[in-house]
């Protein structure tokens, strides 16, 4: 996991790039605190609720590499922003 500090321009308070080897996050911080937590509380949820992650397990997830999540999260300023 890697977690970084982005200008999000506007889009989200967080975007996100999972694959089966890597989860890169960034946060804007330019959003209130609320709006953040609120985001990622949407984005670690929707992880577990389509069954990528798993709270049993081995933490391995079925979610295609290239397969984007349902979620309120931009997408990630490495895709090409």
């Amino acid at each position: 996991m890697r977690v970084t500090s982005e200008d999000l321009h506007g889009e989200a308070p967080v975007a996100l790039r999972d694959s089966r080897t890597n989860y890169d996050l960034a946060i804007d911080f330019s959003y209130p605190p609320e709006q953040i937590a609120a985001a990622l509380t949407d984005v670690f949820q929707e992880a577990v609720d389509s069954r990528r992650w798993s709270r049993r397990g081995n933490g391995e997830h079925d979610q295609a590499d290239d397969e984007p999540p349902a979620s309120r999260a931009a997408r990630h300023p490495e895709d090409g922003y």
